[in-house]
């Protein structure tokens, strides 16, 4: 059996990013190992629905996608049946879970059906786990969630790491999983839509999965790096070692929050006060204040993360609210005081769309707004190209086969 790897398949599909405001959809072709950007399109959605991130009329969202696709294919001729979507919600849970296999013959080399049940094992260790995360960190019960998306963030045989464990001989097979669950309630409202639509999911991709993809071909992609996503309604940080995502955190603290506070002591409407906070001379107190309980939640899901390992000093920010003055405040944040640790002072990377991404596409078209559907891009390839890999071909087909 070969395990070289293979071209991605000629595969044409759709890529709808459900955001607050706006629609967006990409029309993407796979060809000999090239993404290409054949189709962008954005459809404005009314405020109605969506609310504070989640879906507030299942209606009116899944005829906007409608219309969205309907003119993103309207040059080509061609209607794909495949597309890979997102899920507009604060309702995301986490849950990882390290697990040590011993193999009963050592000396023998790994097959894929070992791996196989290696992995499947190691799945159902993780997903009883989980149900008691799930208590513990909402109101949920194990059966009002629904796993979405899995991953293995680390893997070695006896102490040494490996990506693919076939033809490895050894004693102890040690993994470690990352489990990405949302609400069933939110799970059913993406069924209604591809129902809709009369299209199949190929993926429900959650934005925290996909951010970290967005370094994959710049010089940073294998770096250790903390993602920060701030938006008006919802800020995530995202933890990615050596390629790997080792967990996520969503915020609770909004900028919408600092509107609000902002707006009890002036005469400014919300988007004269959302046009200012980009300036960095506007209200300093208020970002002070606000910044300094960010700044706690920040330190706390570091700490329950990372534990006493080194911190990642460097940092890549997307979302509206990336400017100098949140730099500059993370910048001069003091680990120290925390009895956390770095190598260096925080430092911010930047992506070069012409030199760090790898598709042939229309650049002018991507912007600060449209980050998330890029990343969603990126991602896809994972998705499309699994068989080619051993490991995400195992864990796609138990999810497949799996209802949790």
């Amino acid at each position: 059996m070969s395990f070289i790897k293979k071209l991605i398949p000629s595969k044409k599909i759709i890529i709808i990013d459900i955001w607050t405001y706006k629609i967006k959809t990409a029309l993407l072709e796979y060809k000999n190992n090239e993404i290409h950007l054949l189709s962008f399109c954005e459809k404005k959605q009314e405020s109605s629905d969506i609310i504070w991130s989640e879906i507030a009329n299942i209606w009116w969202v899944s005829e906007s996608i409608e219309l969205a696709i309907s003119k993103l294919l309207k040059k080509h001729g061609i209607n794909p049946n495949d597309i890979i979507i997102n899920i507009p919600t604060s309702s995301i849970i986490s849950s990882k879970k390290d697990i040590t296999y011993i193999r009963t013959k050592p000396d023998e080399n790994i097959t894929l059906q070992e791996l196989d049940y290696i992995i499947g094992k190691a799945e159902r260790e993780s997903l009883n786990e989980a149900k008691n995360d799930i208590k513990n960190k909402t109101w949920y019960s194990e059966v009002d969630m629904k796993l979405i998306t899995s991953s293995i963030t680390s893997m070695s045989i006896d102490d040494f790491k490996v990506s693919n464990p076939i033809w490895f001989t050894g004693k102890e097979v040690y993994i470690s999983i990352l489990n990405i669950f949302i609400p069933s309630s939110r799970y059913n409202i993406i069924t209604n839509i591809w129902n809709y639509l009369w299209k199949n999911i190929l993926s429900i991709l959650p934005q925290e999965f996909c951010i970290p993809k967005i370094l994959s071909w710049s010089d940073f992609a294998y770096d250790d790096v903390i993602f920060l996503d701030i938006w008006n309604t919802r800020s995530s940080i995202i933890i990615q070692k050596a390629w790997v995502i080792i967990w996520f955190d969503n915020i609770n603290i909004w900028i919408s929050d600092l509107v609000k506070s902002i707006k009890e002591k002036t005469w400014e409407t919300n988007i004269e006060i959302i046009n200012n906070l980009q300036k960095d001379s506007e209200y300093l107190e208020e970002k002070k204040e606000f910044l300094s309980v960010w700044e706690e939640w920040f330190i706390l899901t570091i700490k329950d993360i990372l534990k006493s390992n080194l911190v990642p000093y460097k940092i890549f920010i997307s979302g509206w609210w990336d400017n100098n003055f949140l730099r500059e405040y993370i910048k001069n944040i003091d680990l120290n005081k925390y009895w956390l640790h770095s190598l260096k002072k925080f430092t911010f990377l930047s992506l070069d769309l012409e030199k760090d991404i790898n598709i042939i596409w229309d650049k002018t078209v991507f912007n600060k707004t449209t980050f998330w559907i890029l990343s969603m891009i990126i991602a896809s390839r994972d998705v499309v190209n699994y068989k080619n890999n051993p490991v995400l071909s195992i864990i796609r087909e138990f999810l497949e086969k799996n209802e949790f």
